[in-house]
């Protein structure tokens, strides 16, 4: 981007640095709640507002998408390294004598159970969400849902076997 006149150099640089922010779990449902409500009216527009918006939603669904994965080769590893990273705040923040953040205790979060909270309430509404925008109900979508579903119930079945401990 050395070639780049600064003033575009500037306002790409300030579109991505939003975007990558706007992918903070502190900023979902804001973000979902602006979607669901632009999509309703003549949605997206040429507005920086609206590119910087569907460029979240894309960027965040990328890494979201995960969850639709096959569950031996990527759901499972991704589930655990998020966890690990979870834990590992929880344990600093023992460690510095804070409260522990919800899901980052180890000693007292059911990975499993709390995955699947996710799950349903961040991936699944998000992801729905996406495809409305893009307009794609058709092959995209039934990946995705069959994916999903099929990890949902990996989920479940493991939250079963446990007695939900």
């Amino acid at each position: 981007m050395k070639n780049i006149p600064y003033g575009v150099y500037s306002d790409i640089r300030k579109l991505i640095i939003n975007i990558v922010l706007n992918t903070d779990m502190s900023k979902h449902f804001s973000i979902m709640t602006l979607l669901k409500t632009k999509l309703g009216n003549s949605f997206p527009s040429d507005s920086i507002e609206d590119r910087t918006l569907v460029l979240s939603v894309a960027l965040r669904t990328c890494d979201l998408f995960k969850v639709v994965r096959d569950g031996r080769s990527v759901f499972n590893k991704w589930m655990d390294h998020q966890f690990e990273e979870y834990w590992k705040q929880g344990d600093m923040e023992k460690v510095l004598d804070l409260p522990i953040s919800k899901f980052m205790d180890r000693e007292n979060t059911n990975k499993e159970k709390a995955y699947l909270n996710y799950i349903q309430v961040v991936c699944k509404p998000l992801l729905t969400t996406f495809f409305i925008l893009i307009q794609d109900d058709d092959d995209n979508s039934v990946i995705f849902k069959e994916g999903l579903d099929k990890n949902r119930k990996n989920l479940e079945t493991r939250i079963d076997e446990n007695n939900g401990k």
